[in-house]
């Protein structure tokens, strides 16, 4: 069972949206990063490292990031206080959506009001907070806008992309989800089944995809935060498929040799999140021919370093690895 992360949510209403909006009209100009610079003037203010909205928001992020957390570093949080025409325009169609969902579902028990997590590249983050959420990033369980709840927050992760400072974005959402059907894994889906629901999910019980209809993506979500920071283990949150997709070249390690997509699970679990996040980076610099092979498997060697003890947990992991191929190899000799 998944451990439960919870998150406190320090909302805000019509109000606090035009009181922000007529005292916000810059960001801290020290701020030299130029991203920065897209989210203030997109109505997304710096919140201070001191606050405590920053620090609960702070701490539960980590909490999410569960075995990653100490590899992980918090760069910054913005909150969108929407103080733009377009921005407040898109806040109060949020609202009036919100209000009409909870006036039809309130009756019956089933509105709901939630919050997602959404990853992406820089690029689309700063899409999404300038013009609004423009196209689905999910099909498993038909096609929309897909979020993760708050114990599910690496889930969301591995759409995050580093930048050229090697930085990611994460948006913390308001989801109007009103009521829910279980979407199954296959389906084609692309709006409710019917007047009975508003979104999808996954699985009732314990969902793990929070699905919003691409005609209610502008309507049923809004940004609330963005939350920007450094994750250096991205290279082994991948899934399995994309692992299996690095460059098939092979290692010699010290008498031992195995392919990277064998040694990099082995990596991940001797050398830690950082230093495996760094080795990833150079196979994929390879695949794009940025370095060569030599530089690449250099790379590998510097990292890992001259640690005797090290070098001999990876080598018998590797051997064993080596072994067990060749053992199944074997098996099926004999069973053809």
């Amino acid at each position: 069972m998944e451990e439960q992360v919870s998150m406190t949510i320090k909302d805000y209403e019509e109000e606090d949206i035009l009181d922000d909006a007529a005292s916000s009209k810059t960001e801290d100009s020290s701020d030299h990063h130029d991203i920065f610079t897209h989210f203030a003037r997109n109505g997304m203010i710096k919140i201070g490292k001191e606050t405590e909205e920053y620090v609960s928001m702070k701490t539960q992020f980590l909490m999410g990031m569960k075995q990653y957390a100490n590899d992980t570093e918090v760069i910054a949080l913005h909150k969108n206080m929407g103080f733009t025409p377009l921005k407040l325009a898109r806040f109060f169609a949020f609202k009036s959506f919100e209000k009409v969902i909870l006036q039809k579902r309130g009756a019956l028990g089933d509105a709901k009001v939630d919050h997602g997590w959404f990853g992406a590249s820089k690029e689309e983050i700063i899409q999404i907070i300038s013009y609004g959420f423009s196209r689905c990033n999910g099909q498993s369980h038909g096609l929309g806008v897909y979020l993760s709840p708050f114990e599910f927050l690496l889930d969301a992760v591995k759409f995050t992309i580093a930048d050229e400072n090697d930085m990611r974005y994460m948006l913390l959402c308001h989801l109007t989800m009103g009521n829910m059907e279980v979407i199954p894994a296959g389906s084609k889906q692309v709006y409710p089944s019917s007047v009975e629901f508003d979104t999808g999910v996954d699985n009732l019980e314990a969902p793990r995809r929070l699905i919003v209809w691409s005609a209610f993506m502008n309507s049923h979500i809004c940004p609330a935060y963005i939350i920007t920071f450094k994750a250096p283990f991205f290279g082994f949150v991948l899934s399995r498929d994309q692992i299996s997709e690095l460059p098939g070249i092979t290692l010699s390690f010290h008498g031992s040799a195995l392919t990277f997509p064998a040694l990099f699970p082995i990596l991940v679990k001797v050398i830690g999140p950082a230093k495996a996040g760094l080795i990833y980076k150079s196979l994929v610099d390879r695949k794009k021919c940025k370095i060569t092979q030599e530089q690449m498997i250099q790379t590998t060697r510097r990292i890992i370093g001259n640690d005797r003890r090290l070098i001999a947990i990876i080598k018998s992991s590797i051997d064993k690895a080596a072994a067990s191929a060749s053992s199944s190899k074997d098996d099926g000799r004999v069973n053809k």
